[in-house]
């Protein structure tokens, strides 16, 4: 399926740049001028114009192009490195956001949520990760178990959390996206505010009855390669190892800020993702 699709690309990308890297150490000459086997190039540019369709501009971030193949049938695509050395441009991706709302504490919840706030401790960044939940949620606990706290204004319930915040991670179930989004989350959502999502479900819940986002709305999407406790427990590890952490793909679906993009790119990065890949919403 459309999964599975986007897993193998996520296999490919990390192949070739894999072998990008064993190749820029060969000296040059090393391959005879008449070679006819697998070629790749990797560079970092300000793209003239738009080679294919898996494209994006970052004002932020310094991406990278690669090339998969070479005529009569090639395939460029941008792509960005993440890491924690990237994370000081976080704040510059993030600015204007003042409060991060994370809503429900399913499988990609929680990892994304702890990420995000030790990401955001570890430079510095003065910007609080709430979980929203609804009241008398069971999650409730667990969410105070690893340091969400109404006290400190990191847990609360799920509408005044959805009202205050800048940005609003949706990531409760597919049945309450497709229940309450129209009624009950997106009236509560700030003018201007970005919605992040983690995958498609949403916008194909909407195409399908025939509606849309509110036009206001930033609307961007980051899709970890992984359950969440991978995601979560990579980024520790990344810690200590270089490398680690959960490829993701990300969309932009409405930029109505014209900075949909780096916010997208930095939220991916903050949550310790290595390799970074566009996507479409729907895809």
């Amino acid at each position: 399926g459309i999964m599975s699709k986007t897993l193998i690309r996520a296999a490919a990308v990390s192949a070739v740049l894999a072998t990008a890297d064993a190749f820029s150490a060969m000296p040059a000459g090393a391959f005879a001028p008449g070679h006819t086997g697998p070629k790749l190039a990797l560079r970092s540019s300000v793209r003239q114009s738009k080679v294919g369709p898996i494209m994006f501009e970052t004002k932020v971030f310094k991406k990278e192009t690669i090339e998969f193949s070479v005529a009569p049938d090639p395939s460029k695509e941008d792509i960005l490195r993440g890491g924690r050395d990237k994370f000081p441009l976080v704040s510059k991706a993030f600015e204007g956001i003042k409060k991060v709302g994370v809503i429900g504490w399913g499988s990609q919840a929680p990892a994304q949520a702890q990420n995000l706030a030790d990401t955001f401790k570890e430079i510095n960044l003065e910007i609080p990760v709430a979980i929203g939940l609804r009241e008398g949620s069971a999650s409730w606990a667990a969410a105070k178990q690893v340091g969400f706290d109404e006290a400190k204004g990191t847990l609360g319930i799920q509408d005044e959390v959805i009202k205050t915040s800048d940005m609003v991670i949706l990531l409760i179930s597919d049945a309450a996206q497709a229940n309450d989004y129209k009624t009950k989350i997106e009236p509560l959502l700030k003018k201007g505010a970005t919605l992040g999502l983690s995958h498609g479900f949403l916008l194909g819940h909407l195409e399908s009855v025939g509606q849309t986002f509110r036009e206001d709305l930033d609307v961007v999407l980051v899709a970890p390669k992984g359950m969440g406790p991978s995601v979560r427990r990579l980024y520790e590890q990344g810690k200590k190892v270089g490398g680690s952490g959960i490829n993701a793909s990300f969309a932009v679906q409405q930029d109505k800020s014209g900075r949909a993009t780096d916010v997208a790119l930095g939220w991916a990065i903050a949550i310790g993702s290595p390799l970074l890949f566009e996507t479409t919403p729907t895809s």
